[in-house]
């Protein structure tokens, strides 16, 4: 799990979140890293008062180019946080990436993602008009 901190207060995080005894906490520039379950995540959302929400990692991997980056996010297990009627829209940002068109990259994650759930749902439309289920990517 992720919480995004504003730089500078990563470190105020971290020792919050191994106050209330967090495991693997650690801090890295604007997120702090922690292992957890769901109890931890609603835990860590409760109690951590210097950083933002907590977010689930699906998946990490590298990609340097939109090819890696589609298989990748197609090979993240999305049907467990997505259901067929939720809506998923997609955005983020590029740091240090060769990827630095932020739009294509949310337009390959979208269809990468449509493309999993295609298999896992056997569907080929998805209307989305059920709960927001955010994606976002870094």
């Amino acid at each position: 799990m992720v919480i995004p901190t504003l730089f500078g207060l990563e470190g105020l995080v971290a020792d919050e979140l191994r106050y209330q005894q967090f495991e693997d906490v650690e801090a890295q520039n604007g997120r702090v890293l922690f292992s957890g379950d769901w109890k931890e995540a609603a835990r860590a959302n409760v109690w951590v008062r210097c950083g933002e929400r907590v977010l689930i990692v699906v998946g990490t991997f590298k990609a340097v180019s939109f090819d890696d980056l589609f298989e990748g996010t197609k090979a993240c297990p999305w049907e467990g946080f997505i259901g067929s009627l939720d809506q998923f829209p997609v955005k983020g940002w590029s740091l240090n990436s060769q990827l630095h068109s932020v739009p294509d990259c949310q337009k390959i994650i979208k269809k990468a993602i449509v493309e999993r759930l295609k298999e896992s749902y056997g569907t080929s439309w998805f209307q989305e008009t059920g709960a927001l289920m955010q994606v976002q990517f870094s």
